[in-house]
């Protein structure tokens, strides 16, 4: 007999179509172009963006043979749940693939795990090879710290702030100077003293 969950939220959306795309042995690129949607979309539908459009998500849905009724059920565990994902070992495994698109993605989603935890997620050094992203770490942790009321983790006074100003939306994308202007002027101070710049609403809090 076949199991029939429902989808009841844009995680357990996102997900099913992970691992469907991951079990089926697609990239995102193939998938978004099967489906008809921008790789950015799929994206953010993956890490459960709650502003997915639905006739988009048909679509990816209907691409990997789903409906909104799926006979998968809901992935469980640490990999699918914000609160309880390694965090070290996502970075790490992003990085070393240079999918910078959805590290920054996971930037976000880090930032609002640790909000709604009522706790930095991060208690230990994540231990990157890469400066860049360690810093852009070290800041978000003191950032959540700092909009709990708490102490940040002693890892983070470890990490020095960058010798360069530095954008994680450089890693995979040109920045236009008027952007970089206004990325630069909303950035939360915790980040922008490690010299990186990234804005409070692509942290999913402003």
């Amino acid at each position: 007999m076949t199991s029939r969950t429902s989808i009841n939220s844009p995680a357990s959306a996102g997900a099913i179509i992970r691992t469907r795309r991951q079990e089926c042995g697609l990239s995102q690129h193939a998938l978004a172009d099967k489906a008809g949607v921008s790789r950015k979309f799929l994206i953010d539908l993956e890490a459960g963006h709650e502003r997915a459009e639905l006739g988009k998500t048909l679509a990816v849905l209907a691409a990997l043979g789903l409906s909104l009724e799926a006979t998968d059920p809901i992935p469980r565990g640490s990999d699918h749940d914000p609160a309880r994902r390694d965090y070290t070992q996502t970075f790490n495994e992003l990085i070393a693939r240079h999918d910078f698109e959805f590290a920054i993605k996971m930037l976000a989603d880090y930032t609002t795990a640790s909000l709604k935890a009522g706790r930095p997620l991060l208690q230990r050094s994540p231990r990157l090879k890469d400066p860049k992203w360690s810093a852009a770490l070290a800041g978000i942790t003191t950032y959540t710290a700092h909009r709990l009321g708490q102490p940040a983790p002693s890892w983070t006074r470890r990490i020095k702030p960058l010798k360069e100003a530095w954008m994680p939306a450089e890693s995979y994308r040109h920045v236009r100077e008027p952007m970089k202007q206004l990325t630069m002027s909303e950035t939360p101070e915790e980040i922008a003293a490690m010299n990186v710049f990234i804005r409070e609403r692509s942290l999913g809090t402003a």
